[in-house]
């Protein structure tokens, strides 16, 4: 479905067709956004609303379509480094959320607890737990080598362990 609305977008610039497949993308993208900022939602919704932007008008450029979602996701990476460089804003870290008594809690202690994680890190473990991309496809997608991919994981997932944090980082 994803990959014929990007053909229709692509043949004829159609507007409708980049509203469906925002409509598609959008939840996934804010995800992803909302873990790279330690969930400051404005800054996030900043950083998936210029990704999208981005990928409106560069979407005719695309010639693998079906890694549509990885360059989604580079580009909402870049967007974000290009907003902390510009910013240069320190993540005030909040207490962490001890007891967990729902699912909106569990994602509330996560995204404290990614709060402690560099940007890399908070990139990395990301898409490595939540979204399910290997260190390969990671390496590929950042545009870092894979040892250093394999380091940010390592040392973010050892980070929350010893904040309290359970291996499994599953979707919220």
């Amino acid at each position: 479905m994803l990959a014929n609305l990007i053909k229709k977008f692509q043949r004829n610039n159609d507007q409708h067709a980049f509203t469906e497949i925002v409509k598609v993308c959008q939840s996934d993208l804010r995800g992803y956004c909302r873990r790279l900022t330690a969930g400051d939602l404005a800054f996030a919704d900043d950083i998936a609303q210029e990704s999208l932007i981005t990928a409106f008008q560069q979407l005719g450029k695309l010639n693998n379509i079906n890694a549509f979602k990885s360059w989604l996701y580079r580009i909402a990476y870049r967007n974000f480094l290009q907003q902390l460089r510009k910013q240069k804003e320190v993540f005030v870290e909040d207490e962490i959320v001890v007891e967990i008594e729902s699912q909106h809690e569990n994602e509330q202690m996560l995204l404290q607890l990614m709060r402690h994680l560099s940007a890399e890190q908070r990139a990395v473990i990301t898409l490595n737990f939540t979204l399910g991309y290997g260190h390969d496809e990671i390496a590929a997608l950042l545009e870092m080598p894979i040892g250093t991919v394999k380091s940010h994981c390592k040392r973010g997932k050892d980070k929350m362990i010893a904040l309290g944090q359970p291996t499994h980082l599953g979707a919220a």
